[in-house]
């Protein structure tokens, strides 16, 4: 599946099993899958109309393990607190690039442990997608998270925090319910 628009180029590769389970299990407006790649899809009970693609998992991967942003780290651990200060800081100012190095900044500086620079940088960038792409979808429109508990939470908590109330349906059910739609497409 694909975009090609003056304002959007884009391409589905994989995802389109996993959707068409999702929009079976939660009829919506919205789907937000969280992965390497973010795909923000707009869509009605007949047809896909657009979608986007936000690398937001994969500059994660990028800053955390081949930048000066990770670099020399301990092995990182979970902290509720420190994604949660990300996130309010993404959101606050979704335009992040100005923002990376602070993150290496704060941590060679103290103010951030070294052990949570990974969860600062994960509310960080998931903070910035959710407020920069609120112009894609209407105040109105259902949002539904197709994703694995992890990263529903945290998507969860972000849209939380910009005041929107989403749906959820897990990503492995989600393809399931697809694959076994095309199944019975196909045998009848």
């Amino acid at each position: 599946m694909s975009v090609s628009r003056d304002d959007n180029h884009n391409v589905m590769r994989g995802e389109e099993t996993q959707l068409l389970g999702a929009r079976a299990l939660s009829p919506s407006s919205v789907y937000v899958m969280p992965g390497t790649h973010c795909k923000w899809v707009q869509a009605d009970a007949e047809q896909i109309h657009d979608f986007r693609t936000v690398m937001t998992g994969e500059l994660h991967h990028l800053l955390l393990n081949h930048s000066l942003v990770g670099a020399g780290l301990p092995e990182q651990e979970s902290s509720s607190e420190a994604f949660a200060a990300g996130l309010e800081r993404g959101i606050a100012s979704p335009d992040v690039l100005p923002q990376l190095f602070e993150v290496r900044a704060s941590h060679v500086l103290g103010l951030l442990p070294r052990e949570q620079v990974s969860e600062f940088l994960s509310g960080l960038l998931i903070g910035a997608e959710v407020a920069s792409m609120r112009e894609f979808i209407a105040h109105e429109q259902a949002i539904t998270i197709v994703a694995g508990a992890s990263l529903t939470s945290r998507y969860e908590q972000a849209f939380r925090a910009v005041g929107r109330d989403v749906s959820t349906v897990s990503g492995d059910t989600a393809f399931q319910a697809g694959i076994r739609s095309i199944a019975h497409a196909v045998a009848n």
